[in-house]
């Protein structure tokens, strides 16, 4: 890392400050007085192309911060949206302050709530579906073999696997798995193509986030003439911290099956049926079982069904997904709508009329395929 860049930095838009530390790998705090937020560290930091680059939010808000120095400031830019804004800090001292995480929010889209998990799904278990609206959702299916695909022997997975039967999907699942691993803070390539998915874990120790171990297993899905979407799983708060993403997919026999690439991972209930993405909401809400396949696992960790139960009830409050299905297709990109599906009676108030624009209270619709 370069030397110049380790101390304290500030910009006054928004009252941002950064704490930049001599470390390996590099390390920094970041601050903003106008949301009350004070030495947060980013989800993530690293080097590329020559600038010290720094992920915050979470991914509906997510900024990629990418600075180097320059005549004793810190300039670069950062991207939001789609959106590169630049940004340009000025140094308060040669020393990084490393003190402690507080925060003291000044506003928040919901109010805060101090029931458990598994209350608040159940006080918003329902969906208004009289509040119909046409959500569209248009899957993009087949298409070339990028040949990037071959490095990892690709064609050895699908090769004599029946188009028609099941196995295709758990075949593509164990070829995501076998060779691109989960880092929940190791960031996501700003490109979505399966080449872009490939290029960024071979570039990052063959990891991704679950976005985009998501995004790459839906796009193998439907190169294969599968109906497949990735799915933002959310919780109650807005804004939150953490969500995770997974694979909405439906099988050749006609049966809907959520796939967690981040895991491994798929589901049954207790009379063996594979449990789709609405099914595992309402097996949470009724507290029955589901059973993981043998082979679940989290880069060689052994699956905790309690864990998932637990971490699953705070994430499947919301969903979001997009309208139209392709390779490198995420959110509001080109003719693709992303839309969120919202539990009745959440409140909405607060949140911007541009957001509620993409609210859908209608589950039916939402998970039509």
């Amino acid at each position: 890392m370069d030397q110049r860049l380790i101390g304290k930095w500030y910009k006054d838009d928004m009252g941002e400050t950064i704490n930049i530390f001599d470390e390996e790998p590099p390390r920094i705090k970041m601050s903003f007085s106008s949301s009350g937020h004070y030495n947060f560290a980013p989800n993530c930091v690293y080097e590329k192309d020559g600038y010290l680059c720094y992920e915050i939010n979470d991914d509906y808000y997510r900024m990629v911060y990418h600075v180097r120095y320059s005549d004793n400031t810190l300039e670069g830019f950062y991207t939001q949206h789609g959106k590169t804004t630049p940004v340009r800090y000025v140094k308060l001292d040669d020393v990084p302050e490393d003190a402690p995480y507080r925060c003291a929010p000044t506003e928040r889209n919901v109010p805060v709530s101090d029931q458990t998990r598994i209350e608040l799904l159940r006080q918003y278990a329902g969906y208004d579906r009289d509040r119909t609206c046409a959500c569209g959702n248009e899957f993009v299916l087949g298409g070339e073999v990028p040949p990037i695909l071959e490095k990892y022997k690709y064609s050895q997975y699908i090769n004599g696997a029946d188009p028609a039967k099941d196995e295709i999907v758990f075949r593509l699942l164990g070829f995501v798995c076998d060779h691109f691993g989960h880092d929940g803070s190791g960031g996501l390539s700003s490109g979505r193509t399966i080449t872009d998915l490939i290029s960024y874990c071979e570039q990052n120790n063959q990891n991704t986030n679950c976005r985009g171990l998501a995004i790459l297993l839906a796009s193998l899905l439907r190169q294969n003439g599968l109906k497949a979407q990735h799915i933002t799983c959310m919780p109650y708060e807005d804004p939150f911290e953490d969500c995770h993403v997974v694979v909405d997919c439906l099988l050749p026999s006609g049966t809907r099956v959520m796939l967690d690439p981040s895991w491994r991972l798929y589901l049954k209930d207790k009379d063996g049926n594979y449990v789709s993405l609405p099914r595992l909401r309402e097996l949470l809400l009724t507290d029955e079982p589901f059973f993981e396949n043998p082979d679940a696992n989290h880069n060689g960790e052994k699956f905790d069904r309690q864990h998932y139960r637990d971490y699953m009830t705070k994430n499947t409050f919301r969903f979001a997904r997009c309208t139209l299905n392709k390779d490198g297709v995420d959110r509001n990109t080109g003719h693709s709508k992303y839309i969120e599906l919202i539990p009745e009676g959440y409140p909405t108030a607060n949140f911007s009329e541009h957001r509620k624009a993409d609210f859908v209270f209608d589950d039916i619709a939402f998970w039509k395929m």
